[in-house]
């Protein structure tokens, strides 16, 4: 089983090339859905997360407020590395657990979509990883539009990731989504192709 580290800033375009890598028959661990999942009602991480930042963190039915937590860990280091500390185990555990279950399932290429990649050391799981990358100002602007956001609470979530040229550095492939769509999945194809994926 070959698996592939999928990662990239903040709304740079992963989801598109995750899309499209499952089109293409790849098998793909979501680290973003994984990380809704620890925190559902009834489940430990909603626990500790209310143990740690309070009952204002929780709605009315009983779910996690992310609006609310995305504010407070937004505006300090100090939260963001609380919540990371509280999930990044659980998360870690499910992706494991998911590796083996496609292992058993006799996958060929597992894809590993995780935002948070090189920060949380997941390239050692790794037998390459690709990065998306795009211009900053075009990151904000999607961030901005996407999340409801204004400028310096976009900029704000940006900075809390690895910078775009320390993750371009890294990574073993990088997927330029600076100009359209199609451009974009040419190159993944083109990867496709080159290690006989296609």
């Amino acid at each position: 089983m070959y698996i592939l580290g999928l990662t990239g800033g903040i709304a740079s375009g992963k989801s598109t090339v995750s899309a499209f890598l499952k089109k293409k028959g790849a098998f793909v661990i979501d680290g973003d859905i994984i990380a809704r999942q620890v925190v559902e009602p009834g489940k430990i991480g909603l626990r500790k997360l209310k143990e740690a930042f309070g009952t204002k963190i929780i709605k009315k039915d009983g779910t996690l407020n992310r609006a609310r937590l995305g504010k407070i860990v937004f505006a300090d280091k100090k939260q963001l590395k609380r919540l990371n500390e509280i999930t990044g185990p659980l998360i870690r555990q499910r992706v494991e657990e998911q590796i083996e279950e496609a292992r058993q399932l006799k996958i060929r290429l597992l894809v590993l979509e995780i935002p948070l990649l090189f920060e949380g050391h997941y390239e050692k799981y790794c037998d390459s990883v690709m990065t998306v990358s795009i211009p900053h100002e075009v990151q904000l602007e999607r961030l901005m539009k996407r999340n409801n956001l204004k400028k310096g609470e976009a900029q704000k979530r940006i900075k809390t990731q690895m910078s775009q040229d320390e993750r371009n550095r890294r990574a073993d492939i990088v997927i330029d989504n600076s100009k359209q769509v199609e451009e974009t999945l040419t190159q993944v194809i083109e990867w496709l192709i080159m290690n006989k994926f296609a």
